[in-house]
C-alpha cells in the first residue's frame, strides 16, 4: 500500500515538473559600424550619468568558476563586440509570458579607433522565448514567441566631429571641453557628447583665457580660434628716455604688480618693483622710439587699464581707462605727464 502511494506521488511530481514552463525576455545590441566595439555605455533617458562601461563579464578560471580579487569582489573583463555580431544587454526578469517592460535608454558605443556612436531615447522591446522543462530534458529547442529586432549601430550613428583650428598666431592650450595643446596653425578634433545645442570651447594663451561658442548639429563642425592677447605699441614722444612701463586697474590705489619686464620677443611679464628691468631690447625706450608689448603674460583681468610710463628723470606719464581689445598704439607725450 505504501509503495503504491509513493509511486502515485512520484508520477504526480514528474507530470507537474515536466509541465513547468519558463520565459526569457532579451534585447541585444548589434554592431554594424564596420569596426570592433570596445566600450558600451547605457543610461536611462532623461538622466545625465553614463556610469561605468557595460560590456563586461565575470572572469572565470579554467574550471568555469567565477574569479574574485583579494577584497572578495568579482573580477570583471571587458568583452569586445566584433562587426556583424550582437550581444544581449537587456533582460527582463519577469517569469510570465508578458515582460514587465523597461524605460527608454540612451546608448553610446566606442569603437577601436576611438570613435563614438550614440542613440538617444531608444525603446526597449524584447524577444520572448518559452522553455518547457520536458523539451529541455529531451533536448528540444526553446520556442520563440515574439521577436524584436536588435538595436543596431551603423556608421550613420557616429557622433559629429568638432574640428578646432588654431588661427591665433600663438600656441595655445585647449582647456574645455577637452584639454590638449595646439600649436600655432595646428588643429585637433574630438566628438562632443552634446547634440543640437551650443557648446563653449575654452582655451588659454599665456595667462589669458578666451571662449568661442559653436553649435553642434547632426554633422561635423569646425570652430576657428582667433581671439588672442593684444599687442600694444608704446611710442615715446615725451622728450625723455622711458625706463619703466606699468599697468593698473582703473581706480586702483596702486599699480598692479609694479613695472613690466619686456622680454626680447616682446612678451610682457609683470615685475616686482617699479623700475626698469633687464631682458628687453635695451632696457629703455629713447625719445621718438617705440616698443611692442604683447599682453599674453600679464596676470590681470578685464580689458580696461590705466597705463603709465616713467622716464629717467622720475617723471610719470599716464593714460587712464584705456580699453585694450585689439592691437593698438599708445603715444605718450608731455600732455600725459602727472
Amino acid at each position: 500500500m505504501k509503495k503504491g502511494i509513493i509511486a502515485v506521488m512520484a508520477i504526480i511530481f514528474i507530470v507537474g515538473f515536466v509541465g513547468c514552463v519558463s520565459y526569457s525576455h532579451t534585447q541585444a545590441i548589434r554592431n554594424e559600424t564596420g569596426n570592433t566595439i570596445t566600450e558600451v555605455y547605457i543610461r536611462d533617458t532623461g538622466t545625465t550619468d553614463w556610469g561605468s562601461v557595460k560590456n563586461v563579464e565575470a572572469r572565470r578560471d579554467s574550471e568555469g568558476r567565477v574569479v574574485y580579487n583579494w577584497e572578495g569582489s568579482v573580477v570583471w573583463d571587458t568583452t569586445n563586440i566584433n562587426n556583424a555580431a550582437q550581444v544581449v544587454f537587456f533582460r527582463d526578469s519577469s517569469s510570465s509570458e508578458t515582460p514587465r517592460g523597461m524605460g527608454n535608454k540612451d546608448i553610446i558605443i566606442k569603437d577601436g579607433n576611438g570613435l563614438f556612436y550614440m542613440k538617444n531615447n531608444v525603446p526597449i522591446t524584447f524577444t520572448t522565448t518559452k522553455d518547457n522543462l520536458k523539451d529541455a530534458l529531451l533536448g528540444g529547442p526553446s520556442e520563440t514567441l515574439t521577436t524584436a529586432a536588435p538595436i543596431t549601430f551603423t556608421v550613420q550613428d557616429r557622433l559629429p566631429m568638432l574640428f578646432v583650428v588654431n588661427q591665433t598666431g600663438y600656441p595655445l592650450t585647449l582647456i574645455a571641453p577637452i584639454e590638449v595643446p595646439i600649436n600655432s596653425q595646428g588643429r585637433t578634433q574630438f566628438q562632443p557628447m552634446e547634440m543640437n545645442r551650443s557648446i563653449n570651447v575654452t582655451y588659454r594663451i599665456g595667462q589669458a583665457t578666451y571662449t568661442e561658442q559653436v553649435t553642434m548639429k547632426n554633422e561635423d563642425a569646425t570652430v576657428n580660434l582667433t581671439k588672442r592677447p593684444p599687442t600694444i605699441t608704446i611710442v615715446n614722444n615725451t622728450g625723455s628716455t622711458v625706463d619703466a612701463i606699468s599697468f593698473k586697474m582703473p581706480n586702483a590705489a596702486a599699480w598692479e604688480g609694479g613695472s613690466i619686464a619686456i622680454s626680447k620677443d616682446g612678451s610682457v611679464h609683470i615685475g616686482g618693483a617699479r623700475v626698469a628691468q633687464t631682458g628687453d631690447v635695451a632696457g629703455r625706450i629713447i625719445n621718438k622710439d617705440s616698443m611692442k608689448l604683447w599682453l599674453g603674460n600679464v596676470n590681470i583681468t578685464g580689458n580696461t587699464f590705466d597705463i603709465g610710463v616713467d622716464d629717467v628723470n622720475k617723471n610719470s606719464y599716464v593714460k587712464s581707462n584705456v580699453q585694450v581689445t585689439n592691437d593698438m598704439t599708445l603715444t605718450f607725450t608731455q600732455a600725459d605727464k602727472r
